[in-house]
């Protein structure tokens, strides 16, 4: 009972339920109990509601009942940091919240832009911005406290900005600051924003999130990057376990199943090792034994790579995504491939499983729906724009972003990298440029899609819009 009780304290936030979306990948998995999600919709078809944007954000929204909350950034040099909650009926904007940034840098495509999501429970919202800027604000936008991490633990030093989402338990949110510093792991307390414990971390630069998980009865934080999962006591920032040798675990975050847990790699492009990508990429099992914890590797990839989302975990299958849209789907309990295949779009934001779907937000704003399970199902391809209307507001965003976009080093290519043909150097020069679907957070009969400067609402029977 006092191991159920402790369990509660530190975990239990407040149970997913169907009309919450508590944080980046809702509670770590990318799954939701809502019921009656739309399935199909158009640009005249079951959008309730467009809402325009302060700045820019590619924060995913989180939802507590009727509030829709989200952060975002503006000024060239990202001086202007934003906290909104809107109306999830009628997406009218009910507060805004503006801060001055205690650490800033340039606002361009190639940076994070109010990257990283908050967090909500019952009382309040927690929210985390590249600047190190850490508030904790009631649902009605009282501010409880903030906490200026670069003036506590040093700059950030990030050659693309911090891009690391918050995770919670009951008493604390977590931040996880890998860079080119001193890295660490944060247990901040909800209630007083004082430090609860800080972890000592190898100095690398990722963009993971943490993820808060419950095994053999003890909360344990899980993070992933350079190279390495770690797990630790929630309690007390205590390493308790540790699996190296990973390749690419710089973005996608990991993903629990119980006791087992699904890793998502990329390709490292200053040391490519397509092999060695593939095979992080994996199922591990954090096991308990003679009182301590010891990480077992299950099955490793073959074939599957991650990029920008991380990996989905539905009804006895994995799914990992790669950011040109091609999705490999798994066996949960062998890693044998049932199918790799082509979606209608590019996809950065981590897919949501739901039911008997699972849904690919395409960074163009196309989703695919596909079914459930070991074969490749396509149910809908739903578009948030016409072709022609998208096309018109790309070649506007390109023309306005490029007074602003630098130039990568000569003879290099993004990111310090091996140089890429002029062609594909300037697709990925331009790739954060325009309408780019980042988050989804899904409620029941309803998803609020994120955009760098729009929330939509796509839901059945949608209101008119105002």
């Amino acid at each position: 009972m006092l191991a159920i009780v402790v369990c509660a304290a530190w975990v239990g936030a407040n149970p997913a339920v169907a009309d919450t979306w508590l944080g980046f990948r809702n509670d770590g998995t990318s799954r939701t109990t809502a019921r009656q999600l739309p399935v199909k919709w158009s640009p005249r078809e079951n959008i309730a509601w467009r809402t325009e944007l302060p700045g820019y954000g590619q924060s995913s929204p989180v939802v507590w009942k009727d509030r829709v909350f989200l952060t975002a950034i503006d000024g060239p040099q990202k001086e202007k940091l934003f906290i909104l909650a809107l109306d999830s009926k009628t997406g009218h904007i009910v507060w805004k919240k503006e801060y001055s940034a205690s650490q800033t840098g340039k606002n361009n495509p190639m940076m994070s832009r109010a990257a990283p999501t908050p967090v909500v429970d019952r009382e309040n919202i927690y929210s985390l911005f590249e600047s190190g800027d850490l508030f904790a604000h009631s649902h009605d936008g009282g501010l409880i406290w903030h906490v200026a991490l670069t003036q506590k633990y040093g700059e950030i030093k990030n050659n693309h900005g911090l891009g690391s989402s918050l995770a919670q338990s009951g008493r604390a949110v977590f931040v996880q600051v890998d860079h080119a510093g001193p890295s660490y792991l944060l247990a901040v307390d909800k209630a007083t924003g004082k430090e609860l414990w800080k972890a000592e971390r190898p100095s690398r630069t990722a963009w993971t999130s943490p993820v808060v998980t419950v095994i053999n009865n003890q909360p344990l934080v899980l993070a992933s990057g350079g190279g390495s999962l770690t797990a630790y006591d929630a309690a007390s920032g205590q390493v308790v376990a540790t699996l190296d040798g990973l390749t690419g675990n710089t973005i996608p975050s990991p993903t629990p199943q119980g006791d087992m847990i699904v890793i998502g790699a990329g390709e490292n492009r200053m040391n490519p090792d397509p092999v060695a990508s593939a095979k992080s990429n994996c199922l591990v099992r954090l096991t308990h034994s003679g009182g301590k914890f010891h990480f077992e590797r299950l099955w490793q990839g073959q074939k599957a790579i991650s990029h920008h989302a991380s990996p989905v975990v539905h009804e006895g299958h994995v799914y990992f995504v790669t950011r040109l849209g091609l999705v490999y789907c798994l066996d949960l309990k062998t890693g044998a491939e049932k199918y790799s295949e082509r979606l209608d779009d590019q996809v950065w934001a981590t897919p949501i499983a739901a039911g008997e779907y699972i849904y690919f937000f395409g960074k163009s704003g196309i989703t695919t729906v596909l079914k459930a399970g070991g074969e490749f199902d396509k149910v809908a391809s739903n578009r948030l724009w016409s072709p022609e209307e998208y096309q018109t507001r790309l070649a506007a965003a390109k023309k306005a972003a490029a007074q602003t976009l630098p130039q990568p080093p000569e003879g290099k290519g993004p990111g310090g990298g091996p140089p890429r043909p002029k062609e594909e150097a300037e697709a990925v020069r331009y790739a954060a440029v325009g309408d780019v679907v980042y988050g989804v957070a899904a409620v029941d009969g309803a998803f609020f899609i994120r955009t760098g400067t729009e929330l939509i609402c796509i839901r059945h029977n949608p209101l008119p819009n105002k």
